[in-house]
């Protein structure tokens, strides 16, 4: 309801403002605001034309701060592309880490516990697999 009442009101102003007509508002009996290029006959209206600001029109000042918004957009895109991929390097750097981590884990004397406390037996090739595929994963992506 507000929303539509705000795009009635927008395209009123924006019509009112293309075509230089006089734009009143006035409050009815029950307290609902209106817009209008003609005053109402049984309400008191407020020409309000002076009062507004051109909406997307090429004489309204717009054009002149279109480089000033294009420019704020371009930073704002570079800051968060820059944002991203520092956050994406976190990432990796962390996942590198507890790759390594892991690896000296495996290359170590190694007892494994399982998540009821228990002693979990490993073979040694098993132990060897996981520690080269360890070694792959960190050549492919920590390097």
């Amino acid at each position: 309801m507000i929303r539509a009442g705000i795009g009635i009101i927008a395209l009123l102003l924006s019509a009112a403002a293309a075509t230089a007509e006089e734009v009143y508002r006035w409050v009815d009996d029950e307290g609902k605001v209106h817009f209008g290029d003609r005053p109402p006959a049984q309400a008191a209206a407020k020409n309000i034309e002076g009062e507004l600001r051109p909406i997307n029109s090429a004489d309204g000042g717009t054009a002149r701060n279109a480089p000033r918004q294009q420019a704020k957009l371009q930073q704002e895109y570079e800051s968060r592309r820059q944002r991203d991929a520092q956050q994406r390097q976190q990432q990796m750097a962390r996942a590198c880490h507890n790759a390594r981590r892991q690896l000296r884990i495996l290359q170590g004397r190694v007892t494994f516990v399982g998540g009821d406390g228990k002693e979990v037996k490993m073979t040694e090739r098993e132990r060897q697999r996981q520690a080269e595929q360890l070694k792959r994963e960190i050549a492919r992506v920590c390097s």
